[in-house]
């Protein structure tokens, strides 16, 4: 799926029709929503779901309100609950409220009322805690490769271009695995001058070197009992790849400068946006250093090959960056999010998350627009030529009858219909993104499409 993260809401109500009517409201604003008819039916789908708000009625059976929030007290992660009651009946609301529950509505309330109380109270989900954004099945590979190996104390081998993400992938690893009480520890072997990286790695004794005024303790030993991330490994010099190499494969090592072994209790990850074996046969990376590293190699594939996650990720970071520097939230316009999808992004997420920053700066609404992007869209686009669309548009379904020509009644209709096609096609079918870029809800598009066939027309 596409798009940004759509909050879920577990609906509590006995009442069908009114919960249908609920949740139709809540579908068309982009939340995503989860019926249950009673407190034991919550409880259930609680157990199997994370949901961000409870709505709930007060009044049902077998399990009313009261009960289901009295089941949730001292719960870890419970949701919020937003409590629904009859009119007339505000001591039951406050009873709600000392119960636990975080605010309520009295019936009847409208839909905006709902909305502004939801939006107050949900609990947005934190990506950046859940893992990296991986709604494209490049990625959702490549994150359940992660998460196999998070468990095991395997060295792991990061690869990919420049600005794939490879260290958060690396910290999610560190995160989910029986390390994560322990530090993360992360050093840029491009960034530390040769002359100094053997000493910030494995730390040095006094008097070890000219400056050396006191014993200092390395990268290494800063990561016993959790991980260590060599960020760029590549880029470390021959000599050192051999102290490397060693202090891998005997799980110990010496300071500069001194004598004393010291055992390491780490877990190692390695990246490099480099060929490796290219490397290995260039004569500048040791093959058995490269052996060991690569007990379990993962590549993060570049954005342009996970174009699902662009407008996900977009959001995520214009949401950070708008909270970082103090601004309103904002919020991309469908011209903008058209133009993010088709860049090829060459700088990958980086580039991506640079190019938001500058938007949030620049844009003078809380929408934005295209051109405060600073993308150059037109050789973006012209690298990505659009599908073919001549058949698809407007035709009718086998053993339908074709008009001759459209009477102005149908001129609207006709429009709509090419409209969609091309939105169908640019979204590569993704009915979510298509109605982003036609400014309608995702529901809304569902019921035209299902007119258009009911009527005969294949929109392909």
């Amino acid at each position: 799926m596409m798009g940004r993260y759509r909050p879920q809401i577990l609906l509590v109500e006995d009442d069908d029709h009114l919960a249908e009517a609920l949740q139709e409201g809540l579908e068309d604003h982009d939340y995503r929503v989860q019926r249950a008819g009673d407190g034991t039916a919550a409880l259930a789908a609680l157990a199997a779901t994370s949901f961000d708000l409870v709505l709930s009625d007060v009044q049902m059976r077998p399990m009313d309100g009261y009960v289901l929030l009295k089941s949730l007290e001292g719960r870890l992660e419970s949701p919020p609950v937003l409590m629904m009651t009859a009119w007339g009946t505000i001591n039951e609301a406050v009873r709600a409220l000392q119960n636990g529950a975080v605010d309520y509505l009295v019936k009847p309330f409208t839909m905006d009322v709902l909305l502004e109380k939801i939006r107050r109270h949900a609990r947005r989900a934190r990506r950046a805690e859940s893992g990296p954004i991986a709604e494209s099945a490049a990625m959702q590979t490549t994150l359940e490769m992660a998460r196999r190996v998070a468990v095991t104390d395997a060295t792991v081998l990061l690869t990919g271009e420049s600005g794939v993400g490879k260290e958060v992938l690396a910290r999610y690893l560190h995160r989910q695995s029986k390390r994560q009480g322990g530090p993360f520890i992360a050093v840029n072997c491009a960034a530390i001058p040769d002359t100094l990286l053997e000493a910030t790695l494995f730390g040095h004794e006094k008097g070890a070197f000219t400056g050396a005024s006191q014993a200092s303790a390395g990268k290494f030993e800063q990561a016993q009992g959790g991980t260590l991330l060599l960020d760029e490994v590549t880029e470390m010099p021959l000599a050192l790849q051999a102290k490397l190499l060693r202090a891998l494969q005997e799980r110990e090592m010496e300071r500069v400068g001194g004598k004393q072994t010291i055992a390491l209790d780490i877990r190692v990850i390695a990246t490099s946006n480099r060929d490796l074996q290219a490397a290995v046969a260039a004569g500048q990376f040791r093959a058995d250093l490269y052996y060991r590293l690569q007990v379990f190699p993962i590549r993060i594939p570049p954005l342009r090959e996970r174009q699902a996650d662009i407008l996900p990720l977009a959001e995520h970071l214009l949401a950070q960056h708008c909270q970082q520097m103090g601004l309103p939230p904002k919020r991309l316009d469908a011209a903008a999010s058209r133009t993010l999808w088709a860049y090829p992004w060459p700088g990958n997420v980086r580039e991506l998350e640079n190019a938001l920053q500058r938007a949030a700066i620049l844009a003078m609404t809380e929408e934005i627009q295209a051109p405060d992007l600073g993308i150059a869209v037109a050789e973006g686009v012209a690298d990505r030529p659009l599908p073919d669309l001549e058949g698809l548009s407007c035709e009718k379904a086998p053993g339908a009858v074709m008009d001759a020509c459209l009477p102005l009644d149908d001129l609207r209709a006709h429009h709509e219909r090419e409209a969609i096609v091309l939105a169908l096609a640019q979204s590569q079918g993704s009915r979510t993104l298509a109605a982003q870029f036609l400014g309608i809800s995702p529901r809304t598009l569902r019921h035209k499409l299902q007119r258009f066939r009911e009527a005969g027309y294949a929109l392909g």
